[in-house]
């Protein structure tokens, strides 16, 4: 049976108000309206695996641990190969005194205070990445609000050829634009007009929608119009008996359109779907889902272990050879192996693979990203702009600055991330050397937030770029439609013997869930 919008509304009004709300949300559940259960992000229930057979897994990043230590929680008889000379891949959190190494630059060594730290790779957790917090909560990991949207943080459009700055509160962004948005949606839709089809319930109701969330009222002459009421933000504050505040002047549609204010790389806005809040990040650093999962791998872990060449039997079984620091050349079989690896990891490595496998991984591009942070003396973001946590967006190379979710009001100040930069800005500021990589951002940072001059400690800057980072090579695997057309269902199956682990092979690639969801993909093969 379908039901018209006026016939579906009278019901709901007729149950909610014979029976209760209770009712009316198990019959909105029924009908497909209500949020379904949400997936434990718990493993695989198999049976354990019969130890004879012998599975390799070669990398030692979120997937490469994760597969590793649920082959192992079950009994099987699995190794894990990390080619350098630490675990965690993408995953890297630098304390003092630690190094970035990056192929064709100087090393770095950190400066930061003692207990500072860089979550170098994954920023944060998203309450819809179940299978990560699945394992925080079997490890006891301390998690962290994380704020990735904050209304108070900033949107910033520089305009080279007039040599200006145009800088507002993301919260001016949102509701002038959305009012503008509803101001233009009562003037020019027909769903106000007394000759509309649309029922005079709907009409009320939509009336009484831009009233409460668009802010948008009929004037004395009858005309729809956005009245800003405070939402986006006071020019004056509120405050005491003779302050009742001043709102601050709204943006015109001309000014968010024109100045393209309202645009950002879309794929890391905080309204889509895996950065909306909640969002976490874990206590002392990102790194302790690796730390808790290495910790259960001791005697499987094999690292400084850099695969050269992979050779499929004839009896079914893989031929590996290997460098390995501690007996230089090895070769061992498996019954089993996992590349737990992005395919740019591959590259110099002899793979016997069918033509297919391999002209898919070497079509799936590099991307390239770059972080750059220093410690500032003193947190201007909270005292000066009541900044606390969040991330502000540029139109600049450095494209975002993420204020630090911990240790508010300081007196010893606090670490800034100064440039979060992907893509074609990634790629051109990971060809400068660090030093001059840092310097650059530091200019670029200081026209949004020119208290970096005084209270910057130029000896704490340091800055990550994946792309050139050993044994990895690339931040992440990106598909394009086209490409993932062609060749995800390829690459992500098993090849008979061998299979391929890590977030690209999941449809949440750039995620430690996608990693994580990879790696369960797996165990039947695995354990098959």
């Amino acid at each position: 049976m379908t039901f018209s919008q006026e016939t579906l509304t009278s019901l709901l009004n007729l149950v909610e108000s014979h029976f209760g709300d209770a009712q009316t949300l198990e019959l909105i559940r029924k009908l497909g309206g209500h949020p379904t259960k949400k997936d434990s992000g718990e493993p695989p229930d198999l049976h354990p695996s019969h130890p004879s057979s012998r599975t390799i897994v070669v990398g030692a990043g979120v997937a490469g641990l994760v597969l590793a230590y649920e082959l192992n929680q079950r009994g099987a008889n699995v190794e894990l190969w990390e080619a350098s000379s630490r675990v965690g891949g993408r995953n890297l959190t630098v304390r003092p005194g630690e190094t970035i190494k990056e192929e064709g630059h100087p090393d770095q060594i950190c400066k930061l205070p003692q207990g500072a730290y860089l979550n170098a790779g994954p920023g944060r957790i998203s309450h819809h990445h179940r299978a990560v917090l699945h394992y925080c909560r079997c490890f006891g990991l301390e998690l962290r609000p994380y704020q990735t949207l904050n209304r108070s943080a900033l949107v910033h459009r520089f305009f080279p050829r007039i040599d200006q700055d145009v800088i507002v509160r993301n919260r001016q962004l949102q509701f002038d634009g959305q009012g503008r948005i509803g101001e233009l949606a009562a003037k020019v839709g027909p769903w106000l007009d007394e000759n509309s089809e649309i029922s005079e319930e709907l009409s009320d109701a939509f009336e009484d929608w831009l009233h409460d969330n668009f802010d948008v009222h009929k004037n004395a002459s009858g005309e729809w119009q956005y009245r800003a009421g405070g939402r986006q933000g006071y020019e004056h504050s509120r405050g005491g008996i003779d302050s009742p505040g001043v709102v601050k002047q709204p943006l015109t549609l001309d000014q968010i359109l024109g100045l393209r204010l309202w645009y950002d790389d879309p794929r890391r806005s905080p309204d889509v779907i895996d950065e909306q809040l909640s969002m976490f990040e874990l206590e002392g650093g990102n790194d302790g889902l690796i730390q808790a999962l290495s910790n259960q791998l001791q005697d499987q872990l094999r690292l400084n272990r850099r695969l050269t060449q992979l050779e499929r039997c004839s009896s079914g079984g893989v031929k590996l050879r290997a460098v390995d620091h501690c007996s230089d050349e090895i070769e061992v079989e498996a019954d089993r192996v996992v590349l737990a690896m992005q395919p740019q990891a591959m590259h110099g490595m002899e793979l016997d693979l069918p033509a297919e496998y391999l002209e898919g991984l070497r079509s799936i591009p590099q991307r390239s990203a770059v972080k750059v942070g220093g410690w500032m003396r003193r947190r201007f973001w909270e005292e000066d702009l009541g900044i606390y946590g969040g991330i502000s967006f540029t139109n600049l190379p450095n494209q975002q600055i993420w204020y630090p979710n911990r240790d508010f009001h300081n007196p010893a100040g606090g670490f800034l991330v100064m440039a979060y930069s992907a893509l074609k800005y990634g790629e051109a500021l990971g060809k400068l050397k660090p030093k001059q990589r840092c310097e650059l951002t530091v200019e670029l940072a200081k026209r949004i937030h020119p208290q970096i001059e005084d209270e910057l400690n130029d000896s704490t800057l340091l800055t990550i770029a994946w792309q050139n980072v050993p044994h990895i090579r690339s931040p992440w695997v990106a598909w394009t439609p086209e490409l993932y057309q062609k060749w995800f269902s390829t690459v992500a199956k098993p090849c008979g013997s061998v299979a391929f682990a890590g977030d690209w092979c999941s449809h949440l690639p750039a995620w430690q869930e996608g990693a994580i969801r990879s790696a369960y993909s797996l165990m039947p093969w695995a354990l098959s």
